[in-house]
């Protein structure tokens, strides 16, 4: 009974094995048909992101998979696809690390008033908006806007394709793949010079 208590609480201790900070960037490869489209696109094992926009009290995410949304760093990594990790991906500028670090709160609070609450985008455009009139987004999107619009920002976006697999995306989208379309996926923020690995978890 020890011992199986000891491995119960060894899996979010591990959670925290690193120095997590404000800004940094979570890649999660993640376990569904859509997931398997969006990895083999952009040549990459990552799917969805998060980003940790507090780390006190405790470590919260901020991500867009279903509402744009909080959560804590436990509930986020649950997500993770079986027997893959996360990658803690951080901004080689120190200067926009210890600008967000310092402003922790204030950011939650642009977060919660601006992004909370509204609607994933699985239509991967990046102007879009749903039947309320409020802007929908996809995960690497949203912490796109977010950050190029609280801290100046610029971020990887590119021009999509949708040519892997081009029947499954074909019937995803029920029509013709938005082709050409300015966005951006995890894969993006992996391959950026922008960011170093800070490690897994």
């Amino acid at each position: 009974m020890t011992k199986f208590l000891s491995l119960l609480f060894l899996l979010p201790l591990n959670l925290f094995a690193l120095d997590l900070k404000v800004g940094d960037i979570l890649l999660q490869p993640l376990d569904c048909s859509a997931c398997d489209l969006i990895e083999a696109q952009e040549r990459t094992i990552y799917s969805h992101m998060g980003l940790v926009i507090q780390v006190q009290p405790r470590v919260e995410v901020i991500e867009a998979l279903g509402p744009v949304q909080r959560l804590s760093l436990v509930e986020f990594a649950k997500k993770t696809e079986t027997g893959e990790r996360l990658s803690v991906l951080r901004f080689r500028n120190e200067n926009l690390i210890a600008h967000l670090g310092a402003n922790q709160a204030r950011l939650s609070q642009y977060f919660d008033q601006t992004f909370r609450g509204l609607q994933y985008d699985a239509e991967f455009l990046w102007n879009n908006v749903g039947a309320d009139g409020k802007e929908k987004l996809y995960c690497s999107e949203m912490i796109t806007k977010l950050l190029t619009s609280f801290a100046g920002m610029e971020l990887p976006i590119k021009r999509m394709r949708f040519d892997v697999n081009r029947d499954a995306w074909i019937q995803y989208f029920r029509g013709t793949p938005p082709d050409g379309k300015w966005g951006n996926s995890p894969g993006d923020f992996e391959r950026s010079d922008l960011f170093y690995v800070v490690g897994e978890l």
